[in-house]
């Protein structure tokens, strides 16, 4: 079999070639034939893994983000420390890949995750949000939960929405208390986040919370994801509810969704079935209108 490779051979003519470029298309073009060749990739020798760890002080930016993307992606656990402090880079997106790798590790430990719960309060968006569902990919996360209970006292919304966003994709019911609060916060991206944390935490005593959320929050969209949330919290009584609220409802989007969870509830719908949000582009529904 020819194999051609699709990142470009540093030429004679190409002087100008950093080290670090050339060892990162080595190390590259060693990920892509190894995919090539297997079903499933074997670990990177351990020469591969050392050298993607050094381009991470590489004085190229570009260099490093996709060193510690490619770390991510073999996964070695000895990369982790190193992913650790790529997170203090000074580049964003870097920032961002070391972020998202961390959560690609089979086993983050109680530093990573701790690392990454300060990332949720860094001043980009993106890197917020990677922390964010790297938390989420963690095994480690419960022993996190009351440090992201606090950042929902914020006085920055920014922050609040990640850590939301975070106690949404772990588990909500560390922290049930705050993100019942949270339900009522200031911004309604916040309360968004909290209300779908709740649903998304199966604890019964979400019922009255979000049904107060769809009852009375002055934003459609929190009202539609309390509608959305409230068929894997609720039970036959809440569907008697939920035909309250469809009558009186202003919003289209709110009555749908209001109606469908009405109608799961009464099959008795599972919340071990309930999807899970992967937010792609900023804040995002998690789900999509029928």
């Amino acid at each position: 079999m020819i194999f051609e490779s699709v990142l470009p051979f540093p030429s004679q003519t190409s002087s100008r070639l950093s080290c670090g470029l050339l060892a990162l298309w080595v190390a590259g073009w060693f990920v892509l034939v190894a995919g090539c060749y297997q079903s499933s990739p074997a670990p990177a020798p351990q020469a591969t893994v050392d050298m993607l760890i050094a381009l991470l002080d590489d004085c190229d930016a570009a260099i490093r983000q996709t060193a510690a993307d490619a770390l991510g992606k073999i996964g070695d656990q000895k990369a982790e420390l190193f992913l650790i402090r790529a997170l203090h880079d000074s580049d964003p997106t870097v920032r961002e890949a070391a972020a998202r790798s961390l959560g690609r590790l089979s086993a983050l430990g109680l530093e990573g995750g701790t690392a990454l719960v300060t990332l949720l309060r860094d001043s980009d968006n993106s890197v917020r949000r990677a922390a964010a569902q790297a938390l989420g990919a963690s095994e480690g996360i419960p022993a996190l939960a009351s440090t992201l209970a606090n950042l929902l006292t914020s006085p920055d919304s920014t922050v609040r929405q990640a850590a939301g966003h975070a106690l949404m994709l772990v588990d909500g019911r560390e922290a049930f208390a705050a993100l019942s609060k949270g339900t009522t916060d200031a911004d309604p991206v916040v309360r968004q986040w909290a209300v779908a944390a709740l649903g998304e935490s199966g604890d019964a005593r979400a019922v009255p919370v979000l049904l107060d959320r769809l009852q009375h929050d002055s934003m459609a969209e929190v009202r539609a994801e309390a509608a959305y949330r409230l068929r894997f919290v609720g039970d036959g009584s809440v569907a008697a509810e939920l035909e309250t609220v469809v009558k009186r409802e202003s919003s289209l989007d709110v009555k749908r969704w209001a109606e469908m969870s009405q109608v799961e509830l009464r099959k008795g719908f599972g919340s071990d079935s309930r999807p899970r949000l992967t937010p792609q582009g900023g804040f995002e529904f998690s789900h999509q209108y029928p």
